[in-house]
């Protein structure tokens, strides 16, 4: 459900950049003002995105402590998994952590922030 919110607002804001994008092309100002306008409607799209991969991040970062949480309460319950299960699974866990934070830190740089 939450892939699907960050989907549908991807969708919306690369729709919004196209638009204002033919809106500033068609636009009947000089170029000095056209040109203006472009920039600014970068630097406002790329303030959007950015916000938008912050908060995709952040939903994705209480994902993984949500399950850690889970999958830890289910570890203090399960008397019959071995130890070495359980170091495997919060082991996992720290990967996909980690992974998390690289891919966070991939899109930053991408994105130019």
């Amino acid at each position: 459900m939450r892939d699907d919110a960050a989907k549908i607002a991807g969708a919306f804001l690369i729709g919004g950049m196209v638009g204002a994008v033919v809106a500033l092309l068609y636009a009947p100002q000089s170029g000095r003002e056209t040109r203006r306008d472009i920039s600014k409607t970068a630097k406002r799209i790329q303030r959007d995105a950015a916000e938008l991969v912050d908060d995709t991040i952040d939903t994705i970062n209480q994902f993984a402590h949500e399950t850690r949480d889970r999958v830890s309460d289910l570890i203090e319950q399960g008397g019959e998994l071995s130890a070495k299960a359980k170091e495997e699974i919060v082991k996992t866990l720290d990967q996909g952590q980690k992974m998390i934070e690289k891919q966070k830190k991939r899109v930053v740089e991408g994105l130019g922030l």
